[in-house]
């Protein structure tokens, strides 16, 4: 991709995520009355946020730096917190999944009974840990990156076996760093696609003996119980790509064809970018303490107009 294509594409989806980024911080902080969200939901709401904040900041940050030549240390550390930034929703989104699978679904396995009762704690230690590992693989994969590129160059006029040793080890320790990377980006997709799948066929069995039995499906829970689980699954198909490419991109970078494919990472900053944007717009939709915060901006404009 050419630089201008990325600068012409993101720079919009930057803008509008930005917007959307702060007006659900301010939902959160100033929620409509009636309205309340406890954690865990409020907390990953809140890491979703900022990290897609972050990521749009950064990836207008990498759009700035065409205009000039930044130092080759800046793009590294640049595209590893984007990747960090969006892998770090990739995993706030799984999360929120699991809680609301096990909120939703009745559970009978003794294991998932235990982890039902103690999901809180069960999410918080599981999401520091993920978030730990993450950070492992991609700081071990942008300082070996770092490393290796000039021993490359080195190496082409300099064929000394030091060297070679160096470059071999530090080239065991890219590839180490991106198997972990892959790995921690191939769970997530898994639990999200199950998650919210299992979910929804649930919810459909029960739509259907209600239907059976003549009741009626216009509970205010139930009706919250489906939209959540449909926009759940909006939201994993909207992953689904940028999540596939990110693996892809992970088994190139071990056969050392990514620089082919995606040289300046422009295709994986679009679609991580792309992604943030459709994640929050989901969110918009499923959790009430943002659609409802707009209806109440908007019905309050109505009534300042007429007024």
């Amino acid at each position: 991709m050419e630089p201008w294509l990325f600068a012409v594409i993101t720079s919009p989806l930057c803008f509008t995520a930005t917007i959307f980024n702060f007006f659900f911080f301010f939902c959160l902080l100033r929620p409509a009355s009636g309205v309340t969200l406890r954690n865990p939901i409020r907390f990953l709401l809140i890491i979703v946020l900022l990290n897609s904040t972050s990521l749009q900041l950064d990836i207008a940050l990498t759009i700035v730096m065409l205009l000039s030549k930044s130092p080759f240390w800046l793009q590294t550390v640049s595209r590893a917190l984007i990747y960090q930034f969006f892998c770090g929703n990739f995993t706030c989104n799984a999360w929120i999944s699991i809680f609301y699978y096990m909120s939703i679904v009745p559970q009978h396995h003794p294991i998932l009974v235990w982890i039902k009762r103690n999901l809180r704690v069960v999410l918080y230690i599981g999401f520091t840990v993920n978030q730990i590992f993450l950070v492992f693989s991609l700081s071990m994969g942008a300082v070996t990156y770092f490393l290796i590129t000039p021993l490359e160059v080195n190496l082409t006029s300099l064929n000394s076996s030091s060297q070679a040793a160096i470059f071999e080890s530090e080239l065991y320790l890219f590839h180490f760093a991106n198997f972990c990377y892959l790995l921690y980006c191939t769970c997530p997709l898994v639990t999200l696609v199950v998650s919210w799948g299992r979910t929804f066929l649930y919810l459909r069995e029960h739509m259907k003996k209600m239907s059976q039995s003549s009741e009626s499906f216009s509970q205010p829970q139930q009706k919250s119980q489906m939209r959540v689980t449909v926009t759940g699954m909006v939201q994993a198909a909207l992953f689904l790509p940028s999540s596939l490419w990110t693996v892809a991109a992970s088994i190139l970078y071990l056969t050392d064809l990514f620089e082919i494919v995606d040289p300046n990472r422009f295709i994986t900053l679009t679609f991580c970018s792309a992604s943030s944007l459709g994640n929050l717009l989901c969110f918009g939709f499923s959790q009430s303490v943002f659609r409802q915060r707009l209806v109440s901006v908007f019905k309050k404009q109505k009534s300042n107009t007429k007024s």
